[in-house]
Parts: C-alpha cells; structure tokens; sequence
C-alpha cells in the first residue's frame, strides 16, 4: 500500500501574512488552528474557480470537514476583512456568499496539510464519499472517466507559465487549478444535476493551460453553441404545429417544450412570429444562418451601425440569454443590462423578444433547457457514440477533445449526429490543444 502523501493547498501569500499579524493583536477567544483559517480561504477560491462567481456560499458540509465550530474562523476573518460577504441572505433559497478581500490576493503560498492531522483525514474522507457513487455511471462514462484519470500534463513547463502571468489574481487560479489536476486525488468527474453537463478539471481549466497537456491532442468545438441551440429551439417552435409529437432531437420534442416553458409561453412566441411576419421583422432566419456558418458575432458587427467589438458582442448574447427581463430596487422596476439588450434587439428583435418570452417565468429555464440539448447532444451521443468506436473523449461542454489520430473520424461522428438530431452539420472550430 502507498504511503499517504500531504496535501498540498495554494493560497495568496498577502493573505498568509496579515492573518498572521491579525491574530497576534486580536487573539481569538477558543484554541484555534490556523490551518482551518487558510483551507476557507482555498475553499472559496476552488468554488470561484468552478463557478466563474465573484461571490461563492461556503459549502454546507464544510463544518464536516473542519471543526463544528468553523462559523468563529469564519465571523473572525469577515470581521478582519480577510473575506467580504455580499449580505444578501434569503430563508431557504440563498445563503451568504463571500469572496476574497483583493488587498489579499497577492503572492502564492504553498501550505502543506500534514498526513497525520484530523484536516488531512477529513479532507480524504470528503473526497471519497464524493466518489462513492462512480460505479453508477453507464459504460461510456466510466471509459470516459479512466481515460481522464490517465491525462498527464507537463507542470514544470505549466508551472513556470503560470508564474510569468502579471495578473496576481489569476495567476493563483491557475496554480490551484493545476494543483487540484497534479494531485489526482482532487480531479473530479461528476454529471450535474441542474443541466447534466459533465463537470472535469478541465471544464474550467483556462486555454492557455491546456496546451501543457502531454500527449498530440485536437480540440473540435462547435462555434456559437448556445445561439446554436437556441436557433434549434425557437424553430422547433415555430414549426411545432407541423411536427406534432416528432421532432429530430427528442430534448425539442412537443411534450418537452411545453413541460419546460408552458402552452402560454409557447402560444406568445407563435403570436410574436406571426406579428412580426406582417412587418417583416422577423429575421430568424438570418440568426440561423448566422449560428450555423459560425458568423454571428462577425455578422452582428456588420449589421450594428454604432461600432462595435466581437467581444462586446459575445458579453451581450450572454446577459442576454442569462440575466433576468427585470429587478426591482426599492420598490422601483428596471431592466438589468438595458443598454446591452437594446443593442441585441436593434439586430435580431424577434430573437430578443423570444428571449424575453421563454424566461419570463424564471429566468434560468432558457440557459439551463439549452444546456441540457448541449449536454444530450455533446455527451449522451457524441462521446458515447465516440467510444463505442473506440475513441475515448475528453469532453468540455459543448466542445471534445481526442488524439489527433482520431480527428477525422471523429469530424464524421459529430456531423452524423447534428445531421440525426438537427437535420444539418454546424460550422466546427478545430485547433490543436499544444500551441
């Protein structure tokens, strides 16, 4: 049996210190140890880095991890400053959140749990109950998941990368990322319940880190995704008299839409369609164009006379598509990213108010139905159908990843399986994954 290895946590070096000083003027009222201190800081940045949120809630079983009384260590670094918590606590939907104070973001600090600590104990016994259920999963995914536990990357040539990064604030991300990856006993391989997406190591890993990959590896992507699939959804739903109970991709099946959005949202886009036809706004058509040739931010730089970036572009079709139609402040009513919705809806106004239509009753059954398609589409077909051929995926949302070996039959495989559920092939974005 291998002996137990530490566990090794990164955390800013800013914040190491003036916790340091703080404790030695401000000494808590209970015996305390400062590692618990440092792994809340590690655990909101592993949750930042997951989430893509500023503002993160620490984990419910994290007194299970640490110590029953961890609320202290916690009030003790909000009141410190240390950690900064957005106030918004609402009974049985929300709990605080908290991010880190970014005075304390600089440097990096290597902390090293040691094996015979009750935190290292803890930290283990977390991380195989997390993986208890992993005989569950079917066939492909278990290919799939021992294929991912095999990856290696290069860490001296990544590690020497991340340090050379300006930016102090990524430049830790990046170290924690590669960490969770080195030490396998944190990769992580799970479906998520909201949307069924698969969720890696390397569903957030930046780009940049990816090319440190060992091994000759392509990246196929498929361009504009979620406009992709939402174009797919809005003209299931123009068309859903003529399809009746079939429809190519079952995730835009009658039943489907109706469960998710409602007869009356359905009823108020096929009015809006046909409104709009009478005054020749619809452009759906142009937005499917767009989407399937991999031009729609290109296409929406052309068509907006103002001037306007492709990165602008693609922030407004992501507030867009994930924002609420509205908020209130006290008392008052108002539109969250106005200005950026009027842009998109000068372009695509039909598009717009379809948006608005289908979030109308909760504004995150649009992203998450559209996820869904993309995690049917990505993971349940293609990766299944992939290593059911003997090609074993790394998969990352609505893109995958194989040895350059298999690119073309791979290309094959992904266009029979749009041309099956969508009766057309989308426009594919091909890169090697070593730059």
């Amino acid at each position: 049996m291998k002996p137990n290895k530490p566990i090794i946590i990164y955390i800013p070096a800013t914040f190491v210190k003036g916790l340091n000083d703080y404790l030695k003027i401000n000494i808590p009222g209970f015996k305390y140890d400062v590692l618990y201190f440092y792994y809340i800081v590690h655990h909101i940045l592993v949750r930042q880095i997951k989430t893509k949120e500023e503002f993160v809630p620490i984990n419910k079983n994290l007194k299970t991890i640490t110590v029953s009384n961890i609320n202290q260590y916690i009030k003790i670094l909000v009141n410190g400053e240390f950690i900064i918590s957005d106030n918004h606590y609402i009974i049985g939907e929300k709990s605080k959140c908290y991010r880190i104070n970014l005075k304390y973001l600089e440097g990096i600090d290597k902390i090293e749990i040691k094996t015979d600590c009750k935190l290292f104990n803890r930290i283990i016994k977390n991380q195989r109950c997390k993986k208890a259920h992993d005989n569950r999963f079917e066939p492909f995914l278990k290919r799939m998941q021992g294929e991912f536990m095999k990856i290696d990357i290069d860490y001296q040539k990544a590690e020497k990368w991340v340090l050379e990064q300006p930016d102090e604030v990524k430049r830790n991300s990046y170290m924690i990322a590669l960490n969770m990856l080195s030490d396998k006993r944190f990769r992580y391989f799970h479906r998520n319940n909201t949307n069924n997406r698969l969720d890696t190591n390397f569903t957030n890993l930046k780009s940049e880190l990816k090319q440190f990959i060992i091994g000759d590896y392509v990246n196929i992507d498929l361009k504009n995704s979620q406009p992709f699939f939402l174009s797919m959804l809005l003209e299931s739903i123009i068309n859903i008299k003529q399809q009746g109970h079939s429809t190519l991709c079952y995730k835009l099946s009658y039943n489907k839409l109706f469960e998710t959005f409602g007869i009356k949202g359905i009823k108020e886009i096929l009015k809006l369609h046909q409104n709009q036809k009478k005054v020749f706004l619809v452009n759906l058509k142009t937005f499917k164009e767009s989407v399937i040739q991999g031009t729609l931010y290109d296409d929406f730089i052309k068509s907006y006379s103002e001037g306007i970036t492709r990165k602008q572009v693609k922030d407004i079709m992501f507030k867009v598509l994930f924002s609420k139609n509205d908020l209130y402040d006290q008392f008052k009513k108002f539109i969250p990213y106005e200005k950026e919705k009027k842009v998109f809806a000068s372009v695509f106004p039909m598009v717009y108010e379809s948006i608005k239509i289908l979030k109308a009753k909760n504004n995150v059954l649009l992203p998450v139905f559209l996820q869904k398609i993309e995690s049917y589409i990505f993971i349940d077909c293609i990766a299944k159908e992939l290593v059911n051929s003997g090609i074993v995926p790394l998969t990352v949302h609505d893109s995958i990843i194989v040895k350059s070996e298999f690119k073309n039959k791979t290309i094959k495989i992904i266009n029979k399986i749009f041309m099956e559920n969508f009766g057309l092939i989308p426009t594919l974005d091909i890169k090697p994954i070593q730059k």
